[in-house]
Parts: structure tokens; C-alpha cells; sequence
């Protein structure tokens, strides 16, 4: 076996028949991994739905390992028109992109996200997600309004940015000292 090792950069610039084939590599690999990860193998005829209740309990307690909380908000992203409205699909690779993580922490990620949700759901057998050759991840559509819905509260929470504070004037009494040139400018302006 052979291994190769491309920057974040190199792909970028790959003609886009490498990038897909890249992709579907990846894909492939992804779903060897999380069938290794799995008690049971395979993925049940259809993919569990997160509520939004459940949603935010998730995000509640994975919210502390930065990497898996960015990864379940990416899931709200908007997804790849697949021709089965029940089912959202996103590009593996924008999700690697947009996270700027390795496939095995991506893997990572997306078995610790499926094993709280088992938890929430008190489900073992629960499954988010599915994977395809194309280099895909499937959410149930239910699932993906949910974190959509969780993201957009979480957005709503922010503070408002505050605006620059106003310069204070000098104390009374205080004169600034003069910046600039030691000479009249007047005097060296061009008549």
C-alpha cells in the first residue's frame, strides 16, 4: 500500500476531476471507518431525525471539544440538492474545508456526535448519518432543520458589537504637544 500527503493547497489547485476522485477516496474511507467504529455493521434502512430539543441537548454536551461542536453546526450548512427531499447531502470535502480537519478526526467528530445522540434519544441503535460513493454525508431532513434551528439561536445570543469608544477629550489645563514638522508647511508649499 501507498500513501500520499497533499497540502490544503495542492487540492485546492488540482483540476476539479482530481479533486472529485480526492473526495471520493475520502468518502470511502470515511465509511470504512465508521463502520469499524459501529457495534452493529451497516446503516438502518432509514436515518434516525433529531429533534429540536434533542439537537440542543447534543450541542450541550459537546459544546466543550471545539472540533465536534463545529462539525454538528456544519450540519446545519446548506445542503446538496440530492432528488430525495427527506434526506439533506453534504459534500464531505466542503465539511473537511470548511473545518480544516483530518479525515480521522472528521471520522472522530462524527462518532462521538452519533453516540450522544444515541445517549439523548436513549437509542443504541440510533443513526445520524449515512454515506454514499460520491463523496457525501446524509442527515435526515428533520435532523438538519433542527441544528439549523439551534444555529440560528445560538446566533441570536450574541451581544451586539459594541462601537468604538468615543476618544476622550485631554484633561483641562493639558496641550497635547504639537506632532509634525518643526517648520511653518506654508513655508514649503510651492508659490
Amino acid at each position: 500500500m501507498t500513501s500520499f500527503t497533499f497540502s490544503a493547497e495542492q487540492v485546492r489547485s488540482a483540476p476539479p476531476a482530481i479533486r472529485q476522485w480526492i473526495a471520493n477516496e475520502i468518502a470511502a474511507d470515511l465509511r470504512a471507518l465508521m463502520e469499524a467504529h459501529q457495534e452493529h455493521p451497516g446503516h438502518p434502512a432509514e436515518l434516525a431525525a433529531c429533534s429540536p430539543d434533542e439537537a440542543l441537548q447534543v450541542f450541550e454536551a459537546i459544546r466543550g471539544d471545539f472540533a465536534t461542536a463545529q462539525i454538528f453546526l456544519e450540519l446545519a450548512r446548506a445542503p446538496i440538492v440530492n432528488g430525495n427531499p427527506s434526506l439533506h447531502a453534504l459534500g464531505i470535502a466542503d465539511i473537511m474545508h470548511h473545518t480544516r480537519l483530518t479525515e480521522s478526526r472528521l471520522v472522530e467528530c462524527l462518532t462521538i456526535i452519533n453516540q450522544v445522540f444515541q445517549q439523548v434519544c436513549s437509542n443504541p441503535e440510533a443513526t445520524l448519518f449515512g454515506f454514499d460513493q460520491t463523496g457525501h454525508v446524509y442527515i435526515n431532513e428533520a435532523t438538519h432543520r433542527s441544528i439549523h434551528i439551534l444555529w440560528e439561536r445560538l446566533v441570536q445570543m450574541q451581544p451586539p458589537v459594541i462601537a468604538a469608544t468615543p476618544v476622550a477629550s485631554p484633561p483641562i489645563g493639558f496641550t497635547p504637544p504639537h506632532v509634525g514638522p518643526s517648520e511653518d508647511i506654508a513655508a514649503h508649499v510651492p508659490s
